[in-house]
C-alpha cells in the first residue's frame, strides 16, 4: 500500500522517507552557508561596525564582572591537555553530535521529528538576519591577547584553506554552536521525561559554553543569544503548525506520547 500523501497537519513532510530527510538537511545546510556567507560585512566601514558591536558586548560582560573569556582561555591551556581537548571539542564533535542527536529523535521518537526539525531550520533563518543587523567581531578579534586553535588543527587537516573564502569571519552573534546544544539538551530533556537522569544532558551545552571561551569563538553572551534564537524558533515553529507539536510538550496530556 502507498503511504498516504502528507498534508500541513502531518508537520510539513511528517511521512517523509529518512533519504529524503537527509537531502532536506544536506539542501538546507548549503543554503544557510551560503546565506551567512552572504550577509558578512564587507567593507572597512562594515567591519568596523563588526567591532564596535563586540566592544558593546565586552562592556555589557564587564558591566556585571563576567568578562571571563580570557581567563577561561588561560585556565584551560593551563591543564594538561586542555587546549587539545577544547581544539578536538570545537573543532570536530559538533557535527557528529548533530547527526546523533538526529538519528535518535528519528529512531525514537519519529512523530517528534518533524517539529524538531522545523525548529531547527526556523532557527538558523533567525540566525542569519541576526548576523546581517548585527555582525559582530569573535573574542579573538576583540583581544589581540587571545588565539583561536581550531584554526590550526582545521588548516593541518586542509580543511580550513579552502573553506575560508566562503566563512563568514564575524558571525559571532548568536552562537550556533551553543544554541544548538541547548536546543538539543531542551528535546532531549522533554524525550527523557520519567528518567531520574535526564539533568545529564544539560552538561553537554555547560561544556559547550566553556569550550567556545577557552577557543575564543565566542563570547558567553553568545551563547545566550543562541539560546534565545532557539527558544524563539521553538515557539514559531509550535505557532506556525501546532499540530505538529507533540501533545506531551504542549503540556495538554500527562502522560508521554508513544513513539
Amino acid at each position: 500500500m502507498s503511504a498516504a500523501v502528507p498534508t500541513p497537519a502531518d508537520g510539513l513532510w511528517a511521512r517523509w522517507r529518512g533519504w529524503w530527510e537527509v537531502l532536506l538537511f544536506a539542501a538546507l545546510t548549503v543554503v544557510y552557508e551560503v546565506a551567512r556567507w552572504a550577509v558578512r560585512p564587507q567593507g572597512d566601514d562594515a567591519v568596523a561596525r563588526a567591532h564596535d558591536h563586540a566592544a558593546v558586548i565586552v562592556d555589557a560582560e564587564k558591566a556585571i564582572g563576567l568578562a571571563v573569556e580570557g581567563d577561561v582561555q588561560r585556565l584551560t591551556h593551563d591543564l594538561p591537555g586542555g587546549e587539545w581537548f577544547t581544539t578536538q571539542w570545537y573543532s570536530y564533535a559538533h557535527t557528529p553530535g548533530f547527526i546523533l542527536f538526529f538519528a535518535a529523535v528519528w529512531w525514537l521518537r519519529r512523530r517528534w521529528f518533524p517539529f524538531v526539525r522545523n525548529a531547527f531550520w526556523i532557527g538558523h533563518a533567525i540566525a542569519v538576519l541576526v548576523f546581517w543587523v548585527f555582525p559582530m567581531a569573535p573574542p579573538r578579534f576583540a583581544d589581540p591577547g587571545l588565539k583561536d586553535p581550531t584554526n590550526e588543527a582545521l588548516r593541518a587537516g586542509g580543511a580550513l584553506d579552502w573553506f575560508q573564502q566562503f566563512r563568514n569571519e564575524y558571525a559571532a552573534m548568536p552562537s550556533l554552536h551553543m544554541g544548538y546544544t541547548f536546543f538539543f539538551a531542551l528535546i532531549l530533556w522533554w524525550l527523557l521525561r520519567g528518567h531520574r537522569w535526564r539533568w545529564v544532558v544539560w552538561l553537554w551545552p555547560a561544556t559547550l559554553v566553556w569550550v567556545t571561551m577557552a577557543t575564543a569563538n565566542h563570547f558567553w553572551l553568545d551563547g545566550v543569544g543562541g539560546a534565545a534564537v532557539m527558544a524563539t524558533a521553538l515557539a514559531i515553529a509550535a505557532a506556525l503548525l501546532p499540530r505538529a507539536m507533540p501533545r506531551t510538550w504542549a503540556y495538554r496530556t500527562p502522560t508521554e506520547d508513544a513513539s
